[in-house]
């Protein structure tokens, strides 16, 4: 059973990437650290945890064709009278990686300062933040802490009193366990970055505690003190497990193959780089960076498939939303044996996109629809397919020709239910007139894509005109940005993977708060089905209220589905602003989270 009830929290953007700077001699310590996080437009950007650092090519778990490459370097590094200078070497290396290591831990010790007071002051009549909003903030903070500074403390002593025999290794061994604990707090990451931005904007008590850190120097120089913000130094743990890699490729170049350490260090080093390739993989790295001929770059913040009804017919497009422009693509019809590519349909500088306004929306010009009888055919279809696919597995009589014809029968039904199913209109156009018309099938990725663009143009955006080359190095770069590799459908996915939840879900959604002004207020659910979102159920109209208590019971029938979305709206009785089309929602959207089928929350939290 989900219980869910709503609780306002910040809007929070979707991952960008980040590439840090892998210098582990010098971790930033003078200057702004605040610059660490930002692109190169100046955009705020997302981390992600590079396995591949440019100071270190063999570091990368895998090569350029994919293959697993050895984090053993390569033969020959260490021959004859090598020997002695690479262990000198491997001290310098060790020396510059703890020095290092000291900013770092005091980084973590003046991100965690704060902590204690303002959990002094939580219970009080008057709390700066709650404990709820602190242990989100600070979640795994002081773990981290205590394993690196039992680390420094450990490894300081063997460099005081180096000599050849001396191993390390066993510390990185050690250290490399703890990486669990990096895992909960990068998957912590966005919503403690989120609640800093909230509660430095609700109390200015604590922005300015967040943006006046002191981080102390180094030992050597005691009265050096730098000014960090707090958002700039959660992102520390991000870049650190990188950088410890990075110095283990670097200590088994100088390190004999026969010394006892190497093995030691060679463990610690799979051990980082397996825990760096699973995370990339959730967070599914990328060059965002596009730098056209004219010198300029562009970040591509989102990707998706949409459906665009183009001269009354559906087409299933790749949409790619850049830091400074919106381009729609499709998919080139390429050789066996060839490389994909896209061909672009049409761009709009975001300068000059901008959303059709209700008074100006005219109903949908008339697009190919299916009746609800043939979509509900089609499932049941895509449903027998997919028993008869299970049959064949379980017989296990090496017929893989069926399944694979089976699955080719399959994904041509998901893609055209998936075609088929969208009903509610995304309308954007430009300032020369030209409309262009997406067809969604949830409000919840409209709204996502709305904002994300609305997002980007509150900055100083100006109208560009691409040549034709700058488009073709553009479109080309879209093979290798996107982050959607494939249409959503159960063929396209790997046997692993779950196929989702089918039956009933019980769900009650019982209240909301954190409303500053009264609305009427209501409340939608969806589930994921057969590849795209369906709403389920609508709560009743709570009027004029700043805490709605619908306490409404729903029976949600599951299709093969992943994920639960609560959408709030404000209800709109303004019959002027009323659509002839019944697809087109003008009530405003207060809220929306999502939660994934099958866990237990107390509570879904609304962006």
């Amino acid at each position: 059973m989900e219980h869910l009830s709503t609780r306002e929290l910040p809007r929070l953007s979707w991952i960008d990437t980040l590439y840090s700077n892998f210098n582990y001699n010098t971790d930033g310590y003078e200057g702004d650290p605040a610059e660490d996080r930002k692109s190169q437009d100046g955009s705020e950007t997302m981390p992600f945890i590079d396995e591949s650092p440019t100071m270190s090519p063999h570091l990368c778990a895998r090569g350029q064709d994919g293959e697993a490459v050895s984090p053993t370097p390569p033969e020959g590094l260490l021959s004859g009278g090598d020997i002695e200078k690479g262990l000198e070497m491997k001290k310098l290396v060790l020396s510059g990686f703890l020095a290092s290591e000291e900013i770092y831990i005091n980084q973590l010790e003046a991100l965690l300062l704060p902590m204690k007071p303002l959990k002094a002051t939580a219970t009080t009549s008057k709390p700066v933040l709650t404990v709820e909003q602190i242990d989100t903030i600070f979640f795994m903070i002081q773990d981290i802490f205590e394993i690196h500074k039992e680390f420094y403390d450990a490894l300081s002593p063997h460099i005081q009193q180096w000599d050849e025999k001396v191993t390390v290794g066993h510390l990185f061994q050690k250290l490399a366990s703890k990486l669990g604990v990096y895992k909960a707090f990068v998957d912590n990451y966005k919503l403690a970055v989120g609640m800093v931005e909230k509660c430095s904007q609700a109390n200015i008590q604590f922005q300015k505690i967040s943006e006046n850190l002191k981080v102390k120097g180094p030992k050597e120089s005691k009265d050096c003190t730098a000014t960090a913000t707090m958002e700039a130094l959660l992102y520390k743990p991000i870049d650190r497990v990188t950088r410890s890699t990075l110095v283990l490729h670097d200590l088994l170049k100088h390190t004999p193959k026969d010394h006892p350490d190497f093995p030691l260090l060679q463990d610690a080093l799979r051990i980082s780089q397996n825990f760096l390739s699973s995370i990339n993989e959730e967070i599914d790295p990328r060059r965002t960076a596009v730098t056209t001929p004219k010198g300029e770059a562009r970040q591509l913040v989102k990707d998706g498939f949409l459906v665009e009804v183009s001269e009354g017919t559906r087409k299933l497009r790749h949409v790619f939303l850049f830091t400074d422009l919106l381009l729609c693509a499709k998919m080139k019809k390429t050789a066996v044996g060839r490389h994909q590519q896209y061909e672009c349909k049409w761009y709009i500088p975001l300068a000059d996109l901008s959303f059709q306004t209700l008074d100006e929306s005219d109903s949908l010009p008339h697009v190919q629809t299916l009746a609800e009888h043939e979509i509900e055919e089609m499932k049941i279809k895509i449903s027998s397919i997919k028993s008869e696919i299970q049959k064949e597995k379980k017989a296990q009589k090496g017929q893989s020709r069926n399944v694979d014809r089976l699955r080719k029968k399959m994904n041509e039904q998901e893609s055209c239910l998936l075609l088929n199913s969208p009903t509610i209109p995304f309308r954007i156009h430009n300032k020369h007139g030209k409309s262009y018309l997406f067809l969604l099938s949830s409000d919840y990725e409209r709204s996502e894509w709305r904002e994300s663009i609305q997002k980007l143009q509150k900055k100083d955006l100006q109208a560009c005109v691409l040549s034709s080359v700058e488009l073709q190095v553009l479109t080309g770069s879209c093979f290798k940005l996107r982050t959607v590799h494939n249409i959503p459908v159960t063929s396209n996915k790997d046997d692993e993977e779950s196929p989702g939840l089918y039956g009933f879900l019980h769900v009650i959604v019982h209240k909301a708060t954190g409303f500053k002004e009264s609305a009427n207020l209501y409340c939608t659910l969806e589930v994921d089905s057969f590849g795209y979102f369906v709403s389920k159920a609508k709560t009743r109209v709570f009027r004029d209220t700043t805490e709605p208590q619908w306490n409404e019971e729903f029976e949600i029938e599951l299709e093969g589905s992943q994920c639960l979305r609560i959408l709030c709206y404000e209800k709109c009785y303004d019959k002027s602003k009323l659509n002839k089309d019944d697809n087109e929602i003008v009530d405003k959207i207060m809220g929306k989270g999502q939660v994934q089928v099958g866990q237990t929350k107390d509570n879904i939290r609304l962006l």
